[in-house]
């Protein structure tokens, strides 16, 4: 009998202690489920809009769609002129770019001017993914070098 009752008490702190710990996982998994499902956990909530790597460029905004991608730079040297607008996935990858490119004021854009560019792309995405491009605008020097191109990665989400 004495051996009974040391293998119920024994047996009964187990359990115990299994249901307390299984208590703590269930509430530890219904807390996770719920901030997964508020966006907490969610990296494209954190996405920031931005422009790396540009070196002739100074980056404003930019807005992608699922159809079409505008960027707005600070031309920062000297008055040039846009001649493209290559959006990949990765550097130097296929373009994602559809359609001619156009430029806002279209022409010659003046040293300390705002501008943007603007093309219609595959985005391959839906409104609210977050997206990380390699952009690239090929522009002309007013009365100096042809075909300068300014690479950076862009990321943000589709809207």
């Amino acid at each position: 009998m004495d051996k009974i009752g040391d293998c119920v008490k024994k047996g009964q702190g187990a359990l115990e202690y299994l249901m307390t710990y299984g208590w703590a996982l269930l509430v530890i998994v219904v807390v996770g489920a719920a901030l997964y499902a508020l966006g907490v956990l969610n990296p494209s909530t954190y996405t920031q809009s931005r422009c790396t790597g540009l070196q002739y460029f100074l980056f404003g905004d930019q807005k992608a769609s699922t159809t079409h991608y505008t960027v707005n730079m600070l031309n920062s040297n000297k008055d040039i002129t846009v001649t493209g607008l290559a959006i990949s996935l990765t550097a130097g990858g296929a373009d994602l770019g559809t359609g001619a490119v156009t430029t806002t004021p279209a022409g010659t854009i003046s040293q300390g001017s705002n501008f943007l560019v603007e093309r219609d792309f595959t985005a391959g995405k839906i409104v609210g993914d977050s997206f990380t491009y390699s952009v690239a605008v090929t522009y002309n020097v007013v009365g100096g070098i042809q075909g300068n191109t300014d690479r950076g990665t862009c990321t943000g989400k589709i809207q």
